[in-house]
């Protein structure tokens, strides 16, 4: 019995001496990725290597290189994965909830983030923020929706809204409901915005016809209608620009 004890002892050690060893190269591991983040931001890294890096901040003493690339091969891009609901981050091997909560709270901090410099400032002095702010607002989203930023008189940004949602190649729009919550804020301009989930930047006929309708809507109750939007992907069409409006 004594030598049982003695090899059962020994086998122990052995594997806490093991696991010491895997955690002690982990750490080492984590340590020189973050140390690459910070001399050189993530020029260099792989898209596993940034989510690998972004998850070690979520799941602690583990390799997290195989969970990141799984991650990937699940949703595809990186997008995907920041753009990916809690209950299917979950799923995935080796992401509990607070993981996945983690890494959806990364898009909702960088949507704060774009929109926290444009509270009293002209829309039309940062044009790239707010194409920037739209693209984040509607990435992700599998169903076209239409949407406001109102402004002040003087131009300056009031709040950004998506007012209604539809279906994958349709929403319904109703100008008056618009109208309403202009009022409401008491904005003196709106930027309209719609996009197309999976699609183009080509506008339709449809899409004309109705920025003139609210333009004409608008114009009676001192509302000016600045320009109109659509966002598909990373492209953002400015109706004002090619001399829709």
């Amino acid at each position: 019995m004594t030598c049982i004890v003695v090899m059962f002892n020994a086998a122990r050690s052995m594997y806490k001496a093991d696991m010491d060893k895997n955690v002690a190269s982990v750490g080492g591991h984590r340590t020189r990725l973050r140390a690459r983040f910070a001399m050189h931001g993530l020029d260099g890294f792989h898209d596993y290597e940034v989510m690998e890096l972004l998850l070690t901040y979520a799941i602690s003493r583990s390799d997290v290189k195989p969970v990141a690339k799984r991650l990937l091969k699940t949703f595809g891009t990186l997008a995907g994965i920041l753009d990916a609901p809690v209950s299917e981050l979950s799923q995935v091997q080796g992401i509990g909830e607070k993981a996945a909560v983690f890494l959806t709270l990364i898009k909702q901090a960088e949507l704060r983030y774009l929109a926290s410099d444009l509270p009293g400032k002209s829309v039309f002095d940062r044009p790239d923020k707010i194409k920037a702010h739209l693209r984040f607002l509607t990435q992700g989203r599998g169903m076209e929706c239409f949407g406001a930023i109102f402004t002040d008189q003087q131009h300056r940004h009031i709040a950004t809204q998506i007012l209604f949602e539809g279906t994958v190649d349709r929403t319904v729009v109703y100008p008056r409901n618009l109208m309403k919550r202009a009022l409401e804020l008491d904005a003196k301009g709106i930027i309209v915005f719609h996009n197309h989930p999976g699609g183009t930047t080509q506008a339709s006929d449809e899409d004309i016809s109705l920025t003139h309708r609210m333009t004409e809507a608008c114009a009676p109750l001192d509302i000016k209608v600045l320009d109109h939007f659509l966002i598909a992907g990373t492209e953002v069409l400015s109706f004002k620009e090619r001399g829709w409006l």
